[in-house]
């Protein structure tokens, strides 16, 4: 007996169905809830019903939890992000399941848990069918972001009542770290863009985006020329260059809704923009069939897009190289960010060309250089009345 219903109250739908009987010819019957659309309920039931009739059914008590996180991991993917998916899948592959996959569902305790975050705050091997792969400790941040999501699978068990309550929600995560972003100051930003162009740096471009723009690393990979209008002088973000189960792949969306957005740039930059589009189609025209052809703004000599996680590499390396500080690549959105709150710039306009979604993000990650803005009108206050 199966059966799919709508709650009148949430207006999602409800899914009911038995999955055969128990050891006393009890009927089990199961229930998951919380379907957007009848067609997903529909698809679950037709997908348990097949596994139950195929014998490919596992009783929750019998199931071990790493064939819950496999089946939950596989539910979820449809209906998040890819950097999301790929974010839940590293951490369940690399430090959920090597530590407590092997112990039944059922059986997880509060005490398991926390011993997981033990271990993984240190160094550590583990075994995988492939051979063995060393990791270093998590910091907190990360140790946080495994609970999260550990807690958000358990929590749908326990929503689907296959467990009597979830563990992890006995379990207090490592405190959070408080995260301060680097920033370089506008004297090492005009000598990092020059220390780049003087070297005829590849990296000069998408590092000029970046600071400039205060892009994030795969808003400035996935720019394309079709974003770039060079009459009204705008650049339009419409794309985002990421990783995808290891690969570099464009996605025709931004992070967020707000993240999609237009930004007006000045005469420099596209002089800049327009000197580095020539360069391409010359290296194009000496290169021939060599050549990668494609539209995105940023790429190597050969035409080739950057990947993704090779490109922060990069960057670190050559900041080493060129004997600048040493920040992360990411970071030259959060310098373009202390630039205009340094430079006493509205605070919505910042953070509408941050892309940020309300001021109060803008606020809340980069508080600690508004800061010294403060400072500065404290001490001219000071200078003004006792004279400097």
């Amino acid at each position: 007996m199966a059966s799919i219903k709508q709650n009148k109250k949430t207006g999602l739908y409800e899914v009911r169905y038995d999955a055969g009987f128990d050891g006393e010819g009890k009927r089990i019957q199961k229930y998951k809830g919380g379907f957007k659309r009848k067609k997903d309920a529909q698809d679950f039931l037709a997908d348990q019903l097949s596994k139950i009739n195929h014998g490919t059914y596992i009783e929750p008590a019998k199931m071990f939890l790493f064939e819950y996180l496999d089946r939950w991991l596989a539910e979820k993917k449809p209906d998040i992000s890819p950097t999301t998916y790929s974010g839940y899948e590293i951490n369940i592959r690399c430090h959920i399941k090597p530590f407590l996959g092997g112990i039944r569902l059922q059986e997880l305790k509060p005490a398991h848990i926390r011993q997981l975050y033990t271990v993984l705050k240190q160094d550590r091997e583990v075994k995988f069918k492939d051979g063995k792969k060393d990791f270093k400790a998590l910091s907190n941040t990360s140790v946080r972001y495994v609970h999260r999501v550990l807690s958000k699978a358990l929590e749908d068990a326990f929503m689907e009542e296959t467990i009597p309550k979830n563990p992890a929600k006995l379990v207090k995560p490592p405190s959070k770290e408080k995260f301060e972003a680097g920033f370089l100051t506008a004297s090492q930003i005009r000598q990092m863009l020059n220390t780049f162009r003087d070297k005829e740096d590849d990296m000069y471009i998408p590092v000029m985006l970046s600071v400039l723009l205060g892009l994030r690393r795969g808003e400035t990979l996935g720019l394309q020329w079709k974003d770039i209008n060079f009459d009204e002088k705008l650049v339009k973000i419409r794309s985002n260059y990421i990783m995808v189960e290891g690969e570099p792949t464009l996605r025709e969306k931004t992070k967020t809704d707000s993240s999609r957005r237009n930004i007006i740039v000045t005469d420099r930059i596209i002089q800049e923009l327009k000197a580095h589009r020539l360069y391409q189609k010359k290296r194009q025209a000496k290169l021939g069939p060599v050549y990668h052809k494609n539209d995105f703004v940023c790429t190597w000599s050969d035409g080739q897009p950057f990947n993704p996680t090779h490109v922060s590499r990069n960057f670190s390396y050559r900041m080493k190289k060129y004997k600048m500080p040493q920040i992360r690549f990411h970071d030259l959105r959060h310098s373009n960010a202390a630039l205009m709150i340094l430079q006493n710039a509205n605070m919505k306009g910042a953070s509408d060309r941050l892309g940020h979604s309300t001021i109060q993000i803008t606020n809340d990650l980069y508080g600690h250089v508004e800061r010294s803005v403060q400072e500065q009108i404290a001490q001219q206050i000071d200078d003004a009345i006792w004279g400097s």
